[in-house]
């Protein structure tokens, strides 16, 4: 009966790696690829919501241009990331001077709600090698140890995500008469439920503070004005996004927004309102 079901498991997960396959194209071989470097960082805004990102570069270089197609696996403590396809896109591009040569290249993401807190061991597979290193999520970092080896490398050992149910961004004007409409719009925002707050002085991607954990302020001659904020906010960003637009209309301020879940919402006298909801 073990044996029957061992084989089951086996037959049901060929039928996975094969659909997935099947999904991206015929698999193409290339001669070698001894190595990746990895880009990695947290990412909010476009599709996919909050998520940790990969991006993996070959290490050697092919006169073609191949994609490398990725996909991940997670059970318990154990993140299996699979180089499951390789795509010729052509020829690499030609520019005068320079051997047409490039790298291969190709990433996924991984969602936050599938990562908690703790230690993972990260195995990254391909035909050509397999690595095995550590990813530790805490609250307010993502680490990643990559034993010495020769075949996978990061330059980034540490990501920092922005904390979520955060609204952060600046309000930008010309003229000293303009900084009550500002000081406005941020009272009407704490009437709305929103309350100040700081965050520690870390590499954020898309979020810069002092070092006292403060939204920066910047002013510039002959009179120009950009005032940063931060605020907790309680995934209301339609009703902030509708009370900002308000202030934009009836002001001379310029208001910019947006939210750690992937909101955004910028307000600009010459280019109008644009806004992204994030899903």
């Amino acid at each position: 009966m073990k044996s029957k079901l061992i084989l089951i498991l086996i037959f049901l997960w060929g039928i996975c790696i094969c659909g997935c396959e099947d999904e991206l194209g015929d698999y193409v071989s290339i001669s070698n690829l001894d190595g990746l470097s990895l880009y990695w960082d947290h990412e909010v805004f476009g599709d996919g919501g909050r998520r940790l990102r990969f991006e993996f570069y070959g290490t050697d270089e092919f006169e073609n241009d191949y994609e490398l197609k990725f996909k991940y696996i997670i059970h318990r403590k154990t993140i299996s990331i699979r180089l499951v396809n390789i795509i010729d896109a052509g020829k690499c591009p030609s520019f005068p001077g320079m051997d047409p040569l490039c790298s291969p290249r190709g990433g996924l993401s991984i969602p936050d709600d599938q990562l908690n807190i703790g230690t993972y061991t990260l195995n990254l597979e391909t035909p050509y090698f397999e690595t095995n290193s550590e990813l530790i999520v805490d609250n307010e970092k993502i680490t990643l140890k990559i034993p010495p080896n020769k075949h996978f490398s990061s330059s980034i050992n540490e990501v920092y995500p922005i904390p979520p149910n955060l609204l952060f961004g600046s309000v930008v004007y010309s003229g000293d008469e303009n900084s009550q409409y500002a000081e406005d719009f941020f009272n009407d925002l704490l009437n709305l439920g929103l309350t100040t707050t700081k965050l520690p002085n870390y590499p954020y991607r898309h979020l810069s503070v002092d070092e006292e954990g403060n939204a920066i302020e910047r002013h510039w001659e002959p009179d120009n004005h950009s005032i940063g904020f931060i605020y907790k906010m309680n995934n209301n960003f339609k009703d902030i996004f509708n009370l900002a637009k308000k202030h934009f209309k009836k002001s001379n301020i310029n208001i910019y927004l947006y939210s750690s879940q992937g909101d955004q919402g910028l307000m600009n006298k010459n280019d109008g309102i644009t806004v992204v909801f994030a899903d």
